[in-house]
């Protein structure tokens, strides 16, 4: 669902039965989710909805459903969902009908529960008709927890058509296990990049070929980032958006099994065609340190990194407002939220931001719509959070890295400086030193951009904030000769 703080969603708004299914839907203890068309039941096409629980399915009228769309009916022990129903059964054939312009009306659990019972051509069919639909259904997805337990519930059979059908969605949707969205998403990765390889031996115009050319241009940079399917460490494509400028994050490491999760986010003129290739470079860096230190201090625990360019950033015509930064905010906090829900354990989870990243990760973490166990924030603009304290973080764990010659720094473009010590966040050091644990040289970080070069103090630090050893994270104060391995013991 929305999180807080958001524009309100458009679509199937229907007042009080909706309101109430909606609060149905936040409830585990609910045994049964689901859709069935009215008219399976009873001949009436003016039944509209369908009761569901653990005692049947019933067909009601509108009226009957907003009086009964609670928690329990008359029985407390049985519990009842109501979803609109898209099919509508025809006389004349005698037959259920899906109502195409009804489902596009649809969205959250309603449309979920109503794609689930598509055949694989109807849902080919509807995602190409109706494209907005799909891209409001992503943007505002239910919770990854209903998400999550909405694919579990459904017969493998179910699954798999909904796979095929409409694989730009199960790739996407986030609280289904990553191995299915890897494998949803390459499969359409492929099948987009075939498509255009055979509209340019068709044959198309000038200005056509050129938008083809630019399309194919990206999706080969996300082929590439994947690199070879027995990469080690795993690399996983957990979101895919092949609409120029698209969107994309790929995923190093088992994230339903890590104990630390890393999401990295990009600032201002990253794009998935240009810097695809060199995020997922600096995630992979990141999950190297972070193993590496693993191993150093002997706590045999896993780490995965995500090399997120979920939303598109900014560039020198459009950097003046915080509408990309609203937009990134809402897609990173569907991404951890649905990282949760496929989690087994609680893992402790990370955001490495940098420049208009750090605006929309803490947009995020202002606005109740996500929370993280650490924060690092480099070359940030600012945000609205005037403090740490305003932030869905705990305040030990939250750091700022500034290069000496980085003009966006002490800005505040976007409200309130992260770096100022009024903040109250630490100093995380990018200037250069010698690590006290492996006795490395690390380079210093100069520049807006110089933050993810390999070898520096930043990525150092950055990967430690990661993984919970704050504690050696050097602030370039005397402190930082005394951060040995002495303090582990």
């Amino acid at each position: 669902m929305k999180r807080i703080g958001r524009a309100q969603s458009r679509g199937d708004e229907l007042g009080l039965l909706f309101s109430a299914t909606a609060l149905l839907l936040t409830s585990a203890a609910l045994p049964v989710t689901g859709v069935v068309p009215a008219s399976a039941l009873h001949e009436s096409a003016s039944i509209a909805y369908v009761r569901v629980s653990d005692r049947g399915a019933d067909p009601l009228d509108a009226a009957t459903a907003s009086g009964i769309a609670s928690a329990s009916d008359a029985d407390p022990a049985v519990q009842t969902l109501c979803y609109p129903s898209a099919f509508r059964f025809d006389p004349a054939r005698g037959v259920e009908v899906l109502d195409p312009a009804l489902l596009a009306t649809m969205t959250g659990p309603s449309l979920l529960s109503n794609v689930s019972l598509l055949t694989a051509g109807q849902l080919k069919s509807f995602v190409a008709d109706h494209p907005e639909t799909v891209h409001q259904l992503l943007y505002d997805p239910p919770a990854g927890a209903q998400v999550s337990r909405w694919w579990n519930d459904m017969a493998s059979a179910q699954r798999h058509t909904l796979t095929v059908g409409a694989p730009q969605v199960v790739g996407n949707l986030d609280g289904v296990p990553v191995s299915v969205r890897d494998a949803a998403n390459r499969a359409y990765l492929r099948n987009t990049t075939r498509a255009i390889l055979d509209r340019l031996e068709d044959g198309v115009g000038r200005g056509v070929q050129r938008t083809l050319l630019r399309d194919l241009h990206m999706l080969r940079e996300i082929d590439a980032a994947l690199g070879e399917r027995d990469s080690m460490p795993q690399r996983s494509l957990l979101t895919l958006d092949t609409q120029y400028p698209g969107r994309a994050a790929i995923a190093l490491g088992d994230l339903a099994t890590a104990d630390y999760v890393t999401f990295i986010v990009p600032g201002m003129f990253y794009s998935v065609d240009a810097h695809m290739r060199d995020w997922t470079d600096a995630a992979a860096r990141i999950y190297d340190e972070q193993t590496g230190f693993e191993g150093l201090f002997q706590e045999h625990r896993t780490v995965a990194t995500v090399g997120w360019i979920g939303y598109q950033t900014p560039h020198m015509l459009n950097i003046g407002t915080l509408d990309l930064a609203e937009e990134g905010a809402n897609y990173l906090a569907n991404a951890i939220d649905g990282m949760r829900s496929v989690q087994d354990t609680d893992p402790f989870i990370s955001v490495i931001a940098h420049s208009y990243g750090t605006t929309a990760a803490m947009l995020a973490l202002s606005d109740g719509s996500m929370r993280v166990d650490a924060l690092a924030l480099v070359g940030s603009p600012g945000s609205d959070a005037q403090s740490v304290r305003d932030l869905d973080v705990p305040a030990r764990n939250v750091y700022v890295g500034e290069a000496g010659m980085d003009p966006i720094v002490d800005s505040a473009f976007f409200g309130s400086d992260p770096g100022a010590a009024s903040f109250g966040a630490k100093k995380l050091s990018v200037a250069g030193s010698v690590d006290r644990l492996t006795k490395e040289v690390l380079n210093p970080s100069r520049g807006h951009n110089d933050y993810f070069t390999p070898g520096s103090e930043a990525m150092r630090n950055m990967a430690l904030v990661g993984i919970d050893k704050g504690r050696w994270v050097t602030d370039g104060s005397a402190d930082d000769a005394e951060k040995t391995l002495a303090l582990g013991r």
